[in-house]
């Protein structure tokens, strides 16, 4: 079987038919002529035609007939096509090139002509294929790169991987990963040939950054400002892809795909849809992670204007002594005005990395609280041991409030390294005592006690609540009260809302408590709503 390409003729004209065989056998291709457009569909698919020249018209299967039919079967669909036509008449011309000809030429042709035009389809296709081929290879390498990457990993590390990983998979020499929000658009990850104009976890200016945002909602788009471009690096091809979530379809971030070569496989331009390819495979494979990271993003910008407007109230609970009910300290509880309680909004704040802002905040308002008791009263705040190992400027937040202050440490707070704790609280002076909260609700209260030395130790209401009728409460209650007196620390009994429960607590020797009893938690006159 002869290796030469098979160029298919068809045309009614036999002298024509004739002079297209010889010029193309002399310039080294098959030519096989017929006279209609059906015996060129089949011939082509019998003996595999490089390329098919159909005159427009003919008897039976006229050429724009023709032309169609090769586009619409599976087999020929990818085959050159050219038609040569004697009609003058643009709309003819027209027609054919939108039915899917690749070529239309008005005779008369020169064989010159003719022979290029053949060997120009041909480079055509066989570009065309290689590029195919390409694209296959780059979805084997991005197919194979997806299941690599851990869906539980955070999405700034997945970012990093893939801006690593991918310019290798699509064979581009540079990628960044640029993501939307209301603070602006963030570069999140990027190859060192576009890390100069996009540094990792910057910011872009409003001007480049929000053009960006704005082309991403409409859609893919190629770079038309001549590339990027520093003292090292020239890039001269850039396509911006979108990623898209939720079900208005938005565009979240974009994946930029960069080329400096000067001599690429095939410029962006002609493999932007397979980039928009590869970048849909990349959400799907990581939608759980962004998703889970936009509802994170969402969550830290709520958080921060929380912290920012203060959304939250401060009320004060008196401490005072059982028998003569002299208030010697105030205990500082946030409230927030979304209703959300404050356990959980200030495990939240650390989960998202906020946790110390939020304390700081928390703090300082309680301080501003307080200012209107007398300074004889000391103020009893809840923070973490975070803040007491961690913030430099605690020290000097906490002489602000120009009075003593206990800092309570619950039973929930882990501690792992207690003569770091003991050593950070040395640094706070020696108005800072230190309580430790919900005595008797588990074993880590008790480690507290026994590694802190507290001032004080709080107990906690469970045990509290009855205790004038429950023998049971009542010992564990005299034990611990044994157990304060010997380890030099006194008790503040929690949650007292009956007389009988007063009078209990002092025959057991306790001397300090807080409940409704005592005083509801109450908002100063100079914030109360």
């Amino acid at each position: 079987m002869s290796e030469r390409p098979v160029v298919v003729v068809a045309d009614d004209d036999d002298s024509l038919r004739s002079y297209f065989q010889l010029i193309l056998e002399r310039a080294g291709f098959e030519a096989l002529t017929v006279g209609d457009g059906k015996a060129a569909l089949d011939l082509a698919k019998e003996r595999r035609a490089a390329v098919v020249v159909l005159d427009l018209h003919m008897p039976g299967l006229d050429g724009l007939t023709a032309v169609r039919r090769f586009r619409d079967d599976p087999v020929l669909r990818a085959i050159p096509v050219m038609i040569v036509t004697g009609s003058s008449e643009e709309g003819d011309r027209v027609a054919g090139l939108e039915l899917g000809a690749d070529d239309v030429v008005v005779k008369p042709i020169s064989g010159g002509e003719l022979v290029a035009r053949v060997r120009a389809l041909l480079r055509q296709r066989s570009l065309m294929a290689l590029e195919m081929e390409t694209e296959r290879l780059h979805r084997r390498r991005l197919a194979a790169l997806l299941p690599e990457l851990r869906q539980d990993a955070p999405l700034l590390t997945l970012a990093s991987v893939l801006a690593d990983r991918l310019p290798e998979a699509v064979d581009v020499t540079g990628v960044a990963i640029l993501a939307f929000s209301g603070e602006g658009t963030r570069s999140i990850a990027a190859t060192a040939s576009v890390a100069a104009r996009f540094p990792p976890g910057r910011v872009l200016s409003p001007r480049i950054g929000d053009d960006i945002a704005r082309r991403a909602q409409v859609g893919a788009w190629l770079d038309d400002s001549g590339g990027l471009a520093d003292e090292r690096h020239a890039v001269m091809d850039i396509a911006y892809v979108p990623i898209r979530l939720g079900t208005e379809n938005r565009a979240v971030a974009c994946i930029l795909y960069a080329d400096e070569r000067l001599e690429a496989t095939a410029p962006l331009s002609h493999r932007l849809a397979d980039l928009i390819d590869a970048t849909e495979l990349v959400v799907t494979a990581l939608r759980p992670a962004i998703e889970h990271a936009e509802t994170t993003n969402a969550a830290i910008l709520e958080l921060r204007r929380t912290i920012a407007e203060r959304r939250f109230t401060i009320h004060l609970q008196p401490i005072a002594r059982l028998d003569s009910g002299e208030v010697i300290a105030v205990e500082a509880l946030t409230r927030f005005t979304d209703g959300v309680r404050p356990d959980v909004q200030f495990a939240e704040a650390g989960r998202l990395g906020l946790g110390l802002a939020l304390e700081r905040a928390t703090l300082g308002a309680a301080i501003e609280a307080v200012r209107d008791r007398p300074p004889a009263v000391a103020l009893s705040v809840n923070v973490s041991p975070d803040i007491v190992l961690h913030d430099p400027d605690l020290p000097e937040l906490l002489t602000v409030a120009d009075r003593s202050i206990i800092i309570e440490l619950t039973e929930h707070e882990r501690i792992d390294d207690y003569e770091a704790v003991r050593s950070a609280f040395t640094r706070l002076g020696p108005d800072v005592r230190l309580a430790v909260d919900d005595a008797g609700s588990g074993y880590a209260s008790l480690r507290h006690i026994l590694s802190l030395r507290p001032t004080f130790v709080k107990l906690d209401m469970e045990w509290v609540r009855g205790i004038a009728d429950d023998p049971i409460r009542r010992a564990l209650v005299s034990g611990l009260a044994y157990f304060a007196s010997e380890t030099g620390c006194e008790l503040i009994a929690e949650g007292i809302e009956t007389e009988d429960e007063r009078i209990a607590l002092l025959e057991l020797g306790i001397r300090l408590g807080q409940g409704y009893l005592i005083g509801h938690p109450e908002a100063p006159s100079s914030t109360a709503a």
